[in-house]
């Protein structure tokens, strides 16, 4: 489902040139233009408002305690979804990857993971030496032996968040973020309950940064994002 993991598979390609392959570049070409195609039909968010103030990463997560908070329904590929919120939630640092989801069973509306980093890797920029991956609602890392940090500080330093746009326009926002972004997260961690017919299907957060394995993801409601000097709610 959704964790963080090393990984520590190494894998190698090697290239040969070759004189001629007109059709597969004929078809990268056309792949590459559907792609651009698409990003440009994208739609674009709008700001709420502008904020210079730089965004701190030095300090974890914060996050706080909720009592008595609404659930939200929702109803998705035919399924009745109750969110319930169970805290409040920013998250504050540098984007190192994202990864978009389309075909699994909660894509439609938690499209896109986030992997960031605060604290410790953000010092000296210890996270560039961190090769960083996502797949199948996990992340995964990989250092050499030069590193200065362990497992348990990376994972108490970075996390995976399966965002869950609280509109559209936070949608078309969270899809600009790029590796190498400064931004800032906020709404709620939340569980979310589904129902279909006789099936039925949960999905619950995190509520700590020093979990490892399944389970120990961020599952977030977002309903505000910062990012390059602009508010998006």
């Amino acid at each position: 489902m959704n964790g963080r993991r090393v990984s520590i598979h190494q894998a190698r390609s090697q290239l040969r040139p070759t004189r001629a392959i007109p059709l597969p570049v004929l078809v990268g070409g056309a792949l590459g233009l559907g792609l651009l195609v698409m990003f440009a039909m994208r739609p674009r968010p709008v700001a709420s408002g502008g904020d210079a103030g730089a965004i701190p990463v030095s300090a974890p997560p914060v996050q706080e305690a909720l009592s008595a908070a609404e659930p939200v329904r929702m109803s998705q590929d035919g399924f009745d979804w109750t969110l319930t919120p169970l805290a409040r939630y920013t998250l504050r640092g540098v984007v190192v990857h994202v990864e978009d989801y389309t075909f699994d069973w909660n894509a439609s509306f938690a499209p896109r993971d986030v992997a960031m980093v605060w604290g410790r890797l953000v010092e000296q920029d210890r996270y560039r030496q961190v090769q960083w991956s996502q797949s199948g609602r996990w992340y995964y890392w990989r250092y050499g032996p030069d590193f200065p940090f362990g497992n348990d500080v990376i994972a108490a330093n970075s996390s995976n968040t399966h965002l869950i746009p609280a509109n559209s326009n936070l949608r078309a926002a969270a899809q600009m973020l790029r590796a190498g972004d400064v931004a800032e997260l906020s709404g709620e961690l939340v569980r979310m309950d589904g129902v279909r017919g006789g099936e039925t299907r949960w999905w619950v957060s995190s509520l700590s940064r020093e979990d490892q394995g399944d389970g120990s993801c961020e599952v977030l409601w977002l309903k505000r994002l910062k990012v390059h000097g602009r508010v998006y709610q």
